[in-house]
């Protein structure tokens, strides 16, 4: 009897969770692990954390670092309200009109909801100044509405040409956040609201806004911190209605004064903190409200004719003015005016080969190879930090927030002053723009990372640990099939942001190495409307392409898997 005894004991110690524990402990015990580890936080300190410190200590670098502080406060303080002004009003405007589109797209059949979503996916693919371009070519002096069709002169070249397109620009994004946040709510809540007399309206007061409470917070403040970082839509149509950002990056490519523009990052920096630490706290309450409901039932909105007559009408303005905005991008490219009249011509396409479009090819190569590195990079330390990791994991989450809390102005400058001298000089090479593209997406890959892997059961790793699969192949073979779809939509989010944006790589191309977003910034700036439509439809035009090729990928791998 004890021998049976000791033998049941034996047997159950095999499904007891000391066992699966006992993997991580030897983890944690062999060196091999922790040089994993280091190998990948290296990256992170070389390239986040160093270049962020040496931009505080230039700022405040000499004797004079204080005094040089002072007199950027004293000079720029009316360009510092501009940007907490327009930044706020933008971020408000948006997030307000975000809620009452996405409420409206919801209250669509689902065929005209997909088509309302994929143009505001074009959006997505395309730099915040195009919607100054598209609002010049269509209502500008000499805009194809405005003065052609109706004889008027406007003048948008202001602060409110500024708001207004920083806010159109955004509530695309917003509206995909909100449709995410109302999706995500409980459709128990409307049916019992119903059920004791409560109409559409206090349905929505009472019951959709007070949830939706987090995503107004976050939608407004990542709003908030993403028009702070925005320089070239007051370059180009803010007029005499300068911000800090465009300030900045008038000061550093024309006159190269690095601690003063360090000093002015600083200044900079202080809103996006603020911004980042309430938009954070505001992401964290919205995923514990979603945790906590379980058993959710599909949402059904509720709307009167009052209602749906509003947003009907509010629906067919903004995709009316965003089917115009991007249309007038592929067809500005192929007019001339002559005398009044419009001509459809080919010529464009003869000033547009004479930019230097090599800038096309390497783009795409960057882009490429961020998308793909990037993410896979970002899953794997997601996985360590997730999974294997016994500490440090709120350290390294903020570590991969910073280059998403800097603006572009700031996180250029920084590499600038990092990299520009031995043993790590990579100024004027491709590696320092290669770096700072895949480090400055990092933080949305991690994201997107953290949240497929957190969702995974932990008894599927087990499983493969027990039949004898190493960590690597327990990753490879079983983890990352399942991740594959996670992993695509990460590739294309990484791949769209590395192709249009503009904030920090545009002060680390050279001479040898230009990227495609600079050269239509440069035709902007040289007022080739015609050619920079041209190169706007290109890139989005790259963009679906390799949307397209992703969602071939994804359906070959459902089909093997």
């Amino acid at each position: 009897m004890a021998f049976l005894q000791r033998k049941r004991v034996d047997l159950s110690t095999l499904f007891s969770k000391d066992k699966h524990s006992d993997f991580h402990t030897k983890e944690y015990g062999n060196p091999f692990f922790w040089i994993f580890v280091f190998l990948l936080c290296f990256p992170l300190v070389l390239f986040i954390v160093y270049p962020t410190l040496l931009l505080f200590i230039r700022a405040f670098q000499g004797d004079n670092g204080f005094a040089v502080f002072s007199d950027v406060l004293k000079r720029y303080r009316l360009a510092f309200w501009n940007s907490i002004e327009s930044s706020f009003f933008s971020a408000f405007l948006s997030t307000i009109l975000a809620f009452f589109l996405a409420y409206g797209i919801l209250q669509l059949k689902s065929n005209i909801q997909r088509i309302c979503l994929i143009i505001l996916s074009i959006s997505l693919v395309s730099p915040p100044f195009i919607s100054s371009l598209s609002f010049i070519s269509l209502y500008g002096r000499r805009g194809l509405i405005s003065y052609r069709l109706l004889k008027l002169s406007l003048d948008p070249y202001n602060k409110y040409g500024v708001i207004g397109m920083q806010s159109l620009h955004f509530t695309c994004l917003n509206i995909l956040f909100f449709i995410h946040a109302l999706r995500a709510m409980d459709g128990k809540l409307f049916y019992s609201a119903r059920d004791l007399g409560a109409g559409p309206l206090s349905i929505v007061k009472d019951i959709v806004l007070p949830l939706l409470r987090p995503a107004f917070l976050a939608s407004f403040f990542i709003s908030f911190l993403r028009a702070l970082a925005d320089f070239g839509t007051p370059i180009i149509i803010g007029g005499r209605y300068s911000t800090l950002a465009s300030e900045i990056y008038l000061q550093l490519i024309g006159y190269s004064d690095f601690q003063k523009t360090a000093v002015m990052n600083i200044l900079l920096l202080f809103p996006a903190l603020f911004s980042f630490y309430f938009y954070r706290r505001a992401m964290e309450q919205s995923d514990k409200w979603n945790g906590e409901q379980k058993g959710r039932t599909r949402p059904d909105f509720p709307a009167n004719f009052l209602i749906r007559t509003v947003l009907s009408i509010l629906l067919c303005l903004f995709f009316l003015f965003e089917c115009l905005q991007y249309l007038s991008i592929f067809l500005y490219g192929f007019l001339r005016f002559d005398q009044g009249e419009v001509h459809f011509t080919l010529e464009n396409m003869g000033e547009l080969f004479q930019y230097n479009l090599s800038t096309m090819y390497l783009t795409l190569a960057l882009s490429v190879i961020t998308g793909f590195f990037g993410s896979f990079f970002s899953f794997v330390l997601a996985y360590i930090v997730e999974r294997k990791l016994p500490f440090g994991k709120k350290t390294i989450d903020f570590v991969l927030s910073l280059p998403y809390l800097l603006p572009g102005t700031c996180f250029g400058l920084a590499y600038i002053l990092a990299f520009n001298k031995a043993p790590f000089r990579l100024t004027g090479t491709v590696w320092i723009i290669l770096f700072s593209l895949i480090f400055r997406q990092m933080p949305l890959g991690s994201r997107m990372a953290s949240a497929a892997i957190s969702s995974l059961p932990k008894n599927m790793e087990r499983a493969g640990r027990d039949l004898g699969a190493n960590p690597i192949r327990v990753f490879l073979d079983i983890l990352f099939p399942i991740l594959l779809p996670s992993f695509l939509s990460s590739v294309y989010n990484q791949f769209t942001q590395s192709l249009t944006t503009m904030g920090a790589v545009i002060f680390l191309i050279s001479a040898k190495y230009k990227v495609l977003v600079y050269t239509l910034f440069d035709a902007i700036n040289r007022g080739s409307y015609n050619v920079a439509s041209l190169i706007s439809g290109i890139m989005i035009l790259l963009s679906l392409a390799f949307y397209l090729l992703l969602e071939g990928c994804r359906f070959l791998a459902k089909n093997r898997y």
